[in-house]
């Protein structure tokens, strides 16, 4: 049994809490990943890590598919179709970043397509979602594993959500690997620049 006075335990607990502050300083948006496979037991620690995420009356509304190898092949194969079809319907211009995500999801070595299955249908099971998300982003970086955050899934999101045969909302894709480099952090606005303190 271990009995630690608060003073003898600060130092550890001191040292827990910069490694979660050099994980979020240290996370960044991932776009070039090496030809190296994870391991599914990574990808279960990096899940795991979402399912500890806070949600709306605890509803956990997240679920996760994973594609690797041929599922991941086939689906970001029919991204790039939707988006082309889109493309030339609406013009190259208004694509945004979407060929950009559709070659990071092709290159990377896992996709995991995140769902709110949203059985209320509050705007608050999307906030539970996107927590889930964060936990994964920080788990994969504190692994050495890149991510990439993709919300361009949205240009094709019915054909997507019917290919994977779900009867959820598809909220976002996560790439996810062995960063090929890793980029330098962008300019952050300051705590002083984004809040008001009223008293």
């Amino acid at each position: 049994m271990c009995d630690l006075s608060f003073n003898s335990a600060f130092p550890l607990l001191k040292s827990v809490f910069m490694e979660l502050d050099e994980a979020i300083r240290g996370r960044r948006s991932v776009r070039s990943y090496i030809d190296r496979p994870v391991s599914l037991g990574l990808v279960r620690e990096v899940l795991e890590a979402a399912t500890w995420a806070p949600s709306a009356k605890n509803g956990q509304q997240w679920r996760f598919t994973v594609l690797t190898g041929a599922a991941k092949r086939r689906l970001t194969d029919l991204f790039r179709s939707e988006l082309q079809a889109l493309s030339e319907k609406i013009g190259a211009e208004r694509m945004g970043s979407s060929f950009a995500s559709c070659r990071v999801m092709k290159q990377a070595s896992v996709l995991i397509m995140v769902w709110n299955i949203n059985e209320r249908g509050w705007a608050t099971e999307e906030h539970s979602v996107a927590a889930a998300i964060q936990n994964m982003l920080l788990k994969a970086h504190s692994l050495g594993l890149g991510t990439l955050w993709i919300g361009d899934i949205y240009y094709a999101l019915d054909s997507l959500t019917r290919h994977l045969g779900k009867p959820w909302k598809l909220v976002a894709a996560i790439a996810l690997g062995w960063p090929a480099k890793t980029p330098k952090p962008p300019p952050r606005l300051t705590v002083d620049q984004v809040t008001e303190f009223l008293r």
